[in-house]
């Protein structure tokens, strides 16, 4: 270590300073691979499927999940990054304002056989900072009377993308918001 050197970290830390670090590694954000794999074969009672690359061209997968049993819920949790951006964790980015209502816009688009309306909106997780915007629907898929879940945020640099539908029935095959709530912890573990 030089003199020069030396003297400016003895005044550093006669001032009360920290020295300047050397140089750290600066971190990469998780791949969507890296974050696909970090997802559960089993959260809140729902079995984990199939993986398959999205078709839109973004670096993105779709995971499948469905409960056991002749009445079952589904999911699919979709992952994906937008090319070149790096998005802050969270609901600050217009990103994640744009992927949750474009995931509730087309949930909500009446189809012949699907009627849907939006009942509640909460974020996720329920302490701590918010990462996730969710929408509870309920309507009929043909004469089924469904309920469901959909969810969206900036997670890992990039955008998750929730949806759960299920019979609406006593009592329901799975808890969506349990569900949710356990992906979510499965994504921030590293």
């Amino acid at each position: 270590m030089s003199r020069a050197w030396a003297a400016l970290v003895l005044a550093m830390l006669l001032a009360g300073c920290q020295p300047p670090p050397e140089a750290t590694p600066l971190r990469r954000p998780a791949t969507v691979a890296d974050l696909a794999a970090r997802l559960p074969a089993e959260a809140a009672g729902f079995q984990r499927g199939a993986t398959t690359p999205l078709p839109r061209g973004e670096d993105g997968r779709e995971i499948g999940y469905r409960t056991p049993g002749r009445i079952a819920a589904g999911a699919t949790v979709q992952l994906y990054r937008l090319p070149g951006v790096v998005l802050p964790e969270g609901l600050s980015s217009p990103d994640a304002a744009d992927a949750f209502n474009d995931l509730l816009q087309d949930a909500m688009r009446p189809a012949p056989q699907r009627r849907l309306r939006e009942e509640a909106r909460f974020t996720l997780p329920a302490e701590g900072p918010a990462l996730l915007r969710c929408a509870e629907t309920a309507g009929s898929y043909g004469r089924e009377r469904v309920q469901g879940l959909l969810c969206a945020g900036s997670l890992g640099g990039g955008l998750l993308r929730l949806r759960v539908t299920m019979p609406r029935q006593e009592p329901l095959p799975a808890d969506s918001r349990t569900f949710a709530t356990g992906i979510l912890a499965a994504l921030r573990t590293p």
